[in-house]
């Protein structure tokens, strides 16, 4: 339930949002509240966000204002509806291929706007409001996939001067670039447990209620917040590691529509015989299949089965890494009865592939 606070501001809002459709000189289509606040996720201190589409053309925020009522501050962005359902169509009919990955650095604006849309309340109702709203519903699927595709693209963004500060023992700028890179870790798993907001400031309220069974909250805290540089550089690459398995089971199981609470374990196993995989590569979800992908360096085409068993190999015996495909596979229809013979084969071709070691990859030692 809202605080009081919050319930006046969205009061005053509805207040603006009634005042402006009553104006004969406009030509507003609908109204709605959009952001933090009706998401679930603001405070007594966010701003309650208006947004008027109108039949004129222009682009989604172009044209911003703010109003003082009943003394709350409201921001009022008037969008043209064609604008909009061009910005709806182009996000719910994206598709990430091999070929268009930089595609995705061009997305925070739609996917922003979008996610603000399907959380909002409606003040002025129209039919082609209703209509883009019932495409992002029908699209939900879909853009989970792209928030967390996103999520992983942007910590690419972060991880070149992440490692470069932390192979030079800069470990205060090392914390400062990995707070990000946790952070969007953090928002693929929620993105995947299916809580669909686009600003990484609200991460830990979205873990906090839409908790995911096994996820190791203080172990991203401990990440995030940068307490980790009194371990060194041993730290780091466990940091790394931590983050490649955020983005890889978010990926992998929110594909399959499985719970993320089916993943055996979020930390690392401690195997004497672990197997490793390779902390170089990014995991993306495309068209053709599962995507390992290396900046500036190697790709590799995966298909489902193998990316679930190279996703496992964190530590864990190979004795372990069968009994984790034989629990997945009740819930994963592509390890159902997966053979341990077969496990075994694709362990071998990913070592072959340099994809799994039987020693801790570094990272840092490739910079």
């Amino acid at each position: 339930m809202a605080s009081p606070a919050v319930e006046q501001k969205l009061a005053a809002a509805r207040k603006l949002g009634h005042t402006l459709a009553a104006d004969a000189d406009t030509d507003i289509d609908s109204i709605y509240i959009g952001g933090s606040l009706t998401a679930g996720l603001g405070n007594a201190t966010s701003d309650a966000d208006l947004f008027a589409l109108t039949g004129h053309r222009g682009h989604a925020g172009d044209e911003a204002t703010q109003f003082s009522v009943d003394g709350h501050r409201i921001d009022v962005e008037r969008c043209s509806l064609s604008e909009v359902e061009a910005f709806v169509a182009d996000l719910t009919g994206f598709e990430l291929r091999r070929d268009n990955l930089t595609a995705l650095h061009g997305l925070p604006k739609a996917l922003d706007f979008v996610f603000r849309l399907n959380a909002s309340e409606t003040v002025v109702d129209s039919e082609r409001l209703t209509a883009l709203r019932g495409r992002i519903s029908d699209a939900l699927p879909a853009l989970r996939r792209t928030m967390v595709n996103y999520s992983a693209a942007a910590i690419n963004g972060h991880l070149e001067d992440f490692l470069g500060a932390a192979a030079e023992g800069d470990l205060d700028t090392a914390a400062f670039a990995g707070q990000h890179l946790v952070a969007f870790a953090g928002k693929a798993v929620v993105s995947a447990a299916g809580d669909l907001y686009f600003s990484n400031k609200w991460v830990y309220k979205q873990l906090a209620r839409t908790p995911v069974e096994g996820f190791p909250v203080d172990l991203f805290t401990h990440f995030q917040r940068g307490a980790w540089t009194d371990g060194g550089a041993e730290a780091a690459e466990e940091l790394i590691l931590f983050v490649q398995t955020c983005i890889a089971v978010a990926q992998l199981l929110a594909n399959t529509g499985t719970p993320l609470g089916a993943w055996p374990s979020w930390r690392p196993g401690t195997a004497k015989d672990g197997l490793w995989r390779s902390t170089g590569f990014n995991v993306l979800h495309t068209s053709e299949g599962i995507l390992l992908h290396w900046e500036l360096g190697r790709q590799l085409l995966l298909k489902e089965a193998p990316a679930f068993i190279w996703a496992l190999c964190d530590g864990r015996s190979v004795e372990d890494i069968v009994e984790a495909v034989r629990d997945l596979g009740a819930s994963v229809p592509s390890l159902k009865d997966m053979p341990r013979a077969r496990v075994e084969s694709v362990l071998a071709a990913l070592r072959n592939k340099g994809l799994v070691g039987t020693e801790p990859f570094s990272r840092l030692s490739s910079v």
